[in-house]
């Protein structure tokens, strides 16, 4: 059998204590940029589903643009905004 001392069990008692506060810490630290990092992923993940759902927005607009043959402005929708897109060959008043 192992006997040891009152001041021995006390001392690695405070041993224990003062270790399992470290790892605390640690983890703690760990955990919040654990979360923060999954925080971020999750936003990013979400603006990254909502641009590529746009992408058929765009793709209507696009064909807007070559059914004018390039003549005329489109009005594209992105984002719930109405945005006017002027062509590149349209020529300019007064000009």
């Amino acid at each position: 059998m192992l006997a040891i001392s009152y001041d021995t069990a006390k001392n690695i008692a405070i041993a224990v204590i003062a270790g399992l506060i470290i790892v605390a810490v640690i983890s703690a630290k760990v955990a919040a940029s654990v979360t923060k990092k999954m925080i971020m992923v999750v936003i990013l993940g979400i603006l990254a589903v909502g641009v590529w759902s746009q992408r058929q927005s765009l793709q209507n607009c696009a064909s807007k643009v070559r059914a004018n043959g390039g003549a005329g402005d489109a009005t594209c929708h992105f984002f719930g905004s109405d945005i006017v897109i002027s062509s590149p060959l349209r020529v300019p008043d007064g000009g």
